[in-house]
């Protein structure tokens, strides 16, 4: 790096922190991505192959409608395959409210979302076994973002828009007098200077945020979700063959995507997990979560193989009370954003461009659809 300091500094270099360093870096704006970890890494929330888009479950389109259009200009750009469309189901009685609502707001945009009787739903999808009175709601648009290549692609974007990428593990932020604010990095990993200067930081860096912002403390728990593959015997349960996004969180704390990423291996997962640290994310028992998996497998997915996972893998989810991110200013200098975990990646480009126009101050006269107000930390003071 040069002497001069970069404008606005983004920790944390998963999808969120580069979709926010991209936007940062197209408004013209001298930014530096700051990531702990040599590129690729496994310890945060934004590795591995795969993540669900869906638009049934979402109060608003804004969002996801921009995150698309994003996520496809990139395809476009880059000459490279982010998305693939297999539909997704979200299962329940005909007479769940909270399908009938979702299902309403979906008409109301114009998204396509259908029915499927439990007779239908045996018929598309013969190998699934769900109560005789459960059906499922139907989204074809849902689909697969590749998310290792997604998270690559944005990074090569950012850099072509002019940004630059440091590695360094930030310890503490510091405003001082004068508009400055100073991130000290980490003696063992920085590279001289030990203190980078910025007007601006935005802090991206999921679990481990309450270290570098210790007022958000009481609103975040970090869990160690184990990220199970089972093998798929019926070779049925592929992206290509047509199996579609399993949703089921809701009702039974469960959802799948067909196999694309592992050949041959479906991707089921818990969406619960022990409490853990960041940096000791694999010492908790993870064997409840994962038997849970293989139980559900066994009862409802009797085309695979339901006595282990074939591959177990870790990631990394940060928690609000409510479920709902934080993204907000805490203060002058500093834009936090947190707590996206379970579905933070395929609204990844619309919360990158909230955070980059709150440390851009240009988060004036936008759609109601973003709901900033939503997202305020003071929710939790209220």
């Amino acid at each position: 790096m040069s002497g001069k300091h970069p404008t606005v500094v983004v920790i944390g270099g998963g999808i969120i922190g580069s979709w926010t360093a991209l936007h940062l870096a197209e408004m013209g704006i001298d930014t530096v991505l700051l990531e702990q970890f040599p590129f690729p890494h496994t310890r945060g929330s934004s590795h591995g192959g795969s993540r669900a888009f869906r638009f049934l479950g979402e109060a608003t389109m804004d969002r996801l409608d921009y995150s698309m259009e994003r996520w496809r200009a990139l395809e476009k750009a880059q000459a490279v395959a982010l998305f693939q469309r297999t539909g997704l189901i979200n299962l329940g009685p005909r007479d769940d409210a909270w399908l009938e609502r979702h299902m309403e707001i979906m008409a109301c945009a114009g998204k396509p979302c259908d029915w499927l009787s439990p007779h239908a739903l045996s018929q598309r999808f013969p190998s699934l076994r769900y109560p005789d009175e459960w059906g499922a709601a139907w989204d074809p648009n849902g689909g697969i973002l590749f998310a290792h290549r997604c998270v690559n692609v944005v990074q090569s974007q950012f850099l072509k828009a002019g940004g630059a990428i440091q590695h360094g593990r930030a310890q503490a932020i510091e405003t001082r007098g004068g508009g400055s604010v100073d991130i000290t990095l980490s003696p063992r990993q920085a590279h001289e200077p030990k203190t980078l200067s910025c007007d601006r930081v935005v802090v991206a860096s999921g679990p481990w945020t309450a270290e570098l912002l210790p007022s958000l403390s009481q609103q975040l728990k970090t869990i160690a979700i184990p990220v199970t593959y089972w093998r798929d015997l019926s070779g049925e349960h592929a992206a290509d063959r047509g199996f579609p996004i399993i949703y089921n969180a809701r009702l039974a704390g469960i959802y799948g995507l067909p196999a694309a990423e592992y050949p041959g291996l479906a991707k089921v997962l818990c969406h619960d997990g022990p409490e853990a640290h960041p940096d000791a994310r694999d010492v908790p028992d993870r064997s409840a979560y994962i038997n849970r998996v293989a139980a559900y497998v066994g009862r409802h997915l009797p085309g695979l193989d339901a006595r282990r996972p074939a591959i177990v893998e870790s990631c990394m989810y940060t928690m609000t009370p409510d479920g709902e991110p934080i993204i907000d200013r805490l203060g002058e200098h500093i834009v936090a954003g947190c707590g996206f975990s379970g579905s933070g990646f395929k609204h990844s480009p619309a919360t990158g461009r909230m955070r980059a126009a709150l440390a851009s101050d240009s988060d004036q006269n936008w759609s109601p659809g973003y709901e900033w107000e939503k997202y305020r930390n003071d929710r939790f003071q209220a």
